[in-house]
């Protein structure tokens, strides 16, 4: 076992010399490989790897550790020559052998990057009327909805679905996401939202009138993003914030919301591996299993027994149909689309929960209602479950 001493002062070493190359945020690791004796650090000016990041996807995309052949590859190509630093231990996966996860050095080096993450599942929670209650409530509502967030964490974990909600503040409300990457953990995120949206709903009730506890509208969405760490002082924060495409989808959808509305996007997202794609409804039916696996998970004083969600039909054109999507016109003039989301909770005992809005509820929603067609994807049309 490698001693905790010695690797402490070389991960001390470490961040040391990434800081003092790294100039208060001028420059960005882009890349770093194990050497002998310790490891090279492929260091750039931002604007010139944001400047050649679209033709070189490789400097923003996927892990910062790379191997011999795309770490040279990027320093040639941002004319970077490698900054060395030695450490105290060897870097491996071995660790009855000494050696030391390259993924502890890559936790130290990564706040040092700008990282593009192409798919990832990612929530936002918006509480309504947040600026119209005094300032005690709203920090009381800000803690309640961090609540909700951690035990969802919590009750996840406790089931065998281990997620790592990471979330930034937008003030009234936080967009959250898990800092875990692919499929699985995407539908774990898919799985917090209800059970956060569950929590949120029983301490509701058991506040009564209160406005202690917020009432929420929520969005959920799979796309693109841009992962940094703000500088705090002279030195960047230890936790990520996240800004893309996603992000911007999901302010957009938030805002036509309703109290109470659940919304999800018509994205796209690959099957691991990365050469099938899945719509959003087929995400959702894949979700299922995970949500299957809550049976037994507390809620309240009640244990699960089942949690389901279905999109919403609606009618077009004088026809009812029994799943559509909505098409909203943000300020820029871009059409989103998405779909208006219900849930169906039953606990052993108790009465059910129901929460989202049924479609002759969304009062001044402005979606247009739009016939939903299955899309072709890579492997083929499927069959698509609908609401009951």
């Amino acid at each position: 076992m490698a001693d905790i001493n010695q690797i402490r002062q070389g991960l001390l070493e470490v961040d040391i010399a990434v800081h003092t190359s790294w100039k208060l945020g001028k420059n960005m690791v882009v890349g770093w490989r194990p050497a002998e004796g310790g490891i090279e650090v492929c260091i750039a000016p931002c604007y010139r790897v944001l400047g050649l990041a679209t033709a070189n996807p490789r400097l923003l995309n996927g892990r910062r550790i790379m191997g011999d052949g795309t770490f040279e590859e990027a320093c040639k190509i941002l004319q970077a020559r490698p900054l060395r630093v030695a450490v105290p231990f060897k870097i491996g996966s071995e660790r009855s052998k000494g050696e030391v996860d390259p993924e502890v050095i890559d936790n130290v080096i990564r706040r040092y990057s700008i990282v593009q993450t192409q798919h990832r599942a990612v929530m936002l929670f918006d509480i309504v009327g947040f600026s119209k209650v005094s300032m005690i409530e709203q920090v009381a509502q800000l803690n309640s909805l961090e609540y909700s967030i951690n035990n969802a964490a919590r009750k996840l974990g406790e089931v065998g679905l281990d997620v790592e909600l990471a979330r930034s503040t937008v003030g009234d409300g936080f967009y959250v996401w898990n800092r875990a990457r692919g499929l699985e953990a995407d539908l774990r995120t898919y799985a917090a939202m209800l059970l956060i949206l569950i929590d949120n709903l029983l301490a509701q009730q058991a506040a009564g009138a209160s406005d202690l506890v917020p009432k929420l509208r929520a969005a959920f969405a799979v796309g693109s993003h841009y992962s940094y760490h703000q500088v705090e002082g002279t030195k960047p924060r230890g936790f990520e914030y996240i800004v893309g495409d996603v992000t911007i989808t999901l302010a957009r959808m938030i805002a036509k919301a309703q109290a109470g509305q659940i919304l999800v996007g018509n994205f796209q997202r690959p099957l691991d591996p990365l050469t099938q794609m899945i719509d959003a409804i087929m995400f959702m039916v894949r979700a299922e299993k995970v949500l299957a696996r809550l049976e037994g998970a507390a809620a309240g004083d009640h244990a699960l027994k089942a949690v389901r969600s279905f999109v919403t039909g609606g009618r077009i054109a004088g026809k009812a149909l029994p799943l559509v999507k909505y098409l909203i016109e943000d300020k820029h003039g871009y059409q989103h689309e998405m779909f208006n989301v219900r849930a169906f909770v039953q606990r052993e005992d108790t009465e059910p929960l129901e929460f989202g809005l049924l479609p002759e509820k969304l009062g001044d929603f402005p979606g247009k209602p739009a016939i939903y067609e299955v899309p072709t994807l890579n492997d083929g049309p499927r069959m698509v479950r609908t609401a009951d």
